[in-house]
């Protein structure tokens, strides 16, 4: 499990090297905002469109059969990309990129629930949400040092290095067991892909409600993320650094929580915790529109940062538990395809809400949409009674005793 996840680690290494050399490097030739753009929607989109087939293999094919070709793939179009110049090539080479950790990352996921059992599986959802959280706090920082050290082509080479670890971790993954005997070889037998994705997701009541009350999550906090810089550097006059430090605080925040998370969601429902953890990110907005306190804001965005974090983990947790392994790639890239949706619609509108709101008030109305969605959301429907196996789902005498333990 340790592999796979500093392997995960380090594919987010990769994609914050590769988008934050890009990003610098436009700037530095004056291509405009709309370079900037297509860089972020080429790295959105692909993980939305190819969500479908993503699913599709993760389901169908071990991780010893992906990594491997996918893996050379990475590597060979990081080493494209070094080659390239013209701002076209490059956006489109690192959606190229971006669509092959678009069907990468639902495998690592698969591959990390498998070799979690039991009360193992929360701690499998923390390394995944720490992995994420550490790869793209580094690999911003790092890719901007090596910039200035080495410039775009050095930076993509060694992107292209870091990229080395998805091949080389099949080497170190069990394989997978034979299929019984009343199995048809090379027929799945559940169906895979988008559309069973997120109908996986979302048949059962409690893993449908964290799943949509993380999207809403994620909407506001990527619409908070952009207003931050107005809120640090116009509303408190504070410098870049200042602003620097409020973003470290969130991403450690996040990183502590999910760890703490890990342990001690082991053996205990998760339902009621993603809800409670919410309720404090809630709490947190609503306290950063009200109180004007530099020393206040670090501390919340701790707290806010923590609270996500532990959500995460949570929210990975129910869908490990409740989900059947044939189906855990698809729920995974339906997944991933349902927050790149919502951070997609939020990056849009936050720069229109920015322009004619004040950064206080974006945060009021942040809080106050999660307040509605949790009102909205009857959580404790199902509370106290034990999850039932998907309707898809075929009985499986070797399931985890995670499968007994109820969501809430």
């Amino acid at each position: 499990m340790t592999a796979i996840a500093v392997t995960f680690l380090v594919s987010c290494l990769g994609d914050g090297l590769a988008i934050t050399a890009l990003m610098l490097d436009f700037h530095d030739r004056a291509t405009g905002g709309f370079a900037i753009t297509a860089l972020f929607a080429a790295m959105s989109v692909p993980s939305i469109v190819l969500a479908g087939l993503a699913g599709r293999i993760a389901d169908r094919y071990s991780a010893r059969q992906v990594l491997p070709p996918v893996g050379v793939a990475l590597v060979g179009v990081c080493a494209l990309m070094s080659l390239a110049h013209a701002v076209v090539l490059l956006v489109a080479l690192f959606a190229v990129l971006s669509a092959l950790m678009a069907v990468v990352t639902p495998v690592f996921v698969k591959a990390l629930l498998a070799a979690s059992p039991g009360p193992l599986m929360s701690r499998a959802g923390a390394r995944i949400s720490m992995a994420s959280s550490l790869g793209f706090l580094i690999g911003p920082a790092l890719g901007a040092m090596l910039m200035d050290a080495i410039g775009l082509r050095g930076v993509l080479l060694a992107d292209a290095v870091t990229y080395l670890a998805v091949p080389l971790v099949a080497l170190v993954i069990p394989a997978p067991p034979s299929p019984t005997t009343t199995e048809q070889p090379g027929k799945p037998q559940t169906k895979s892909g988008l559309g069973p994705g997120l109908r996986i997701l979302l048949q059962q009541p409690p893993v449908a409600q964290i799943v949509v009350i993380g999207a809403v999550l994620t909407f506001t906090l990527q619409v908070t993320n952009v207003v931050e810089v107005y809120l640090v550097r116009d509303a408190y006059d504070a410098t870049a650094t200042v602003f620097g430090l409020v973003t470290m605080a969130w991403a450690g925040g996040q990183i502590a929580g999910s760890g703490i998370a890990g342990r001690l969601l082991a053996e205990r429902p998760t339902t009621r915790p993603a809800l409670l953890l919410v309720i404090a990110i809630t709490a947190a907005l609503l306290a950063i529109a009200a109180f004007d306190s530099l020393p206040g804001l670090f501390a919340l965005t701790v707290l806010a940062g923590g609270a996500n974090g532990a959500f995460g983990v949570a929210r990975q947790t129910t869908i490990g538990r409740a989900i059947a392994p044939t189906s855990q790639g698809s729920a995974a890239a339906a997944h991933a395809a349902l927050l790149n949706t919502a951070t997609i619609i939020a990056l849009m509108s936050a720069g229109l809400v920015a322009s004619v709101t004040a950064p206080r008030t974006v945060y009021a109305l942040a809080g106050g949409t999660l307040l509605l969605t949790l009102s909205a959301i009857p959580l404790y429907r199902r509370a106290g009674h034990p999850q039932k196996p998907p309707a898809h789902a075929e009985p499986d005498n070797t399931s985890s005793p995670a499968a007994a333990i109820p969501t809430d």
